[in-house]
């Protein structure tokens, strides 16, 4: 799939917001805040999590929260905080705001809800 970014604002858990490009990547669990970026914003980390880095590389990042506005939607979601790299949009967050990748388009379309279970 071909890789591309969109524009997001990031607010934490004060109040400071700020925009920021978004490279798409599904392969990501949740969105990645680099922690220049999370000291801007004043994210607050809660615990840590182990992290396996694309190339194989293992390490151990902050796991906090943040409100990300994107395709006129907002959520609270949980993001890693990475030493540095660029800002990630990962699966987690595409979910939370019903949305989904357009590979040939490079464009974040809008998806149903889906539950598995009859109500």
């Amino acid at each position: 799939m071909g890789l591309f970014r969109v524009t997001g604002r990031l607010t934490g858990p004060r109040g400071r917001s700020e925009d920021a490009e978004l490279l798409v990547d599904t392969g990501a669990t949740l969105l990645v805040v680099p922690q220049a970026l999370a000291n801007r914003l004043e994210v607050v980390a809660r615990r840590s999590q182990p992290v396996l880095i694309a190339g194989g590389r293992r390490a151990e990042w902050p796991v906090a929260e943040v409100s990300l506005a994107l395709s006129d939607q907002d959520v609270t979601t949980p993001c890693f905080i990475a030493p540095d790299g660029p800002a990630l949009l990962g699966a987690v967050a595409l979910e939370s705001l019903f949305l989904a990748v357009d590979p040939v388009a490079k464009r974040l379309i809008p998806v149903e809800g889906f539950v598995g279970a009859a109500a």
